[in-house]
């Protein structure tokens, strides 16, 4: 059960990663190339934006320093735009590579969690709108837990 904002995103990290792994194992085809432009359009207009919206903002009032991070999710949404533009292999592994390295160093800088549950509930709402969420993810809402 998803009961912070920080849990989610460790399960979105997780997701993230098998899904990679998936592709790596099919960018000799059309189907890998398909699966790393939806996971890339996942990452970009979902999973950083929801970090920078929600997430980011409480780490720094903690006096963590996460602009080196959010700079990262311009350039993980640069350089995989080229990547699908012109689909080289060598370039995909890299990014693949970027994103989860990124994403090792979110996880230790983060909280054990974040006990604002209004975000999580933000982030929830936000999530009913983002089409293809709960498919791309296996969640369902009943994995999602706040108190009011």
């Amino acid at each position: 059960m998803i009961t912070d904002p920080i849990s989610l995103l460790k399960f979105e990290h997780a997701i993230l990663r098998v899904r990679f792994q998936m592709i790596k194992e099919c960018l000799n085809i059309e189907l890998g190339w398909n699966m790393l432009e939806n996971t890339h359009y996942f990452i970009v207009n979902w999973h950083a934006k929801i970090e920078d919206k929600y997430v980011f903002p409480v780490l720094e009032k903690m006096g963590i320093n996460v602009k080196p991070l959010s700079n990262d999710h311009l350039l993980i949404e640069k350089y995989g735009n080229s990547v699908l533009k012109e689909k080289r292999r060598d370039w995909a592994e890299r990014y693949i590579r970027i994103v989860i390295d990124h994403n090792l160093n979110e996880e230790k800088i983060f909280p054990k969690e974040i006990e604002e549950h209004d975000i999580l509930k933000d982030i929830i709402a936000d999530m009913r709108n983002f089409s293809g969420y709960f498919e791309f993810t296996g969640l369902s809402e009943y994995d999602l837990y706040y108190s009011e």
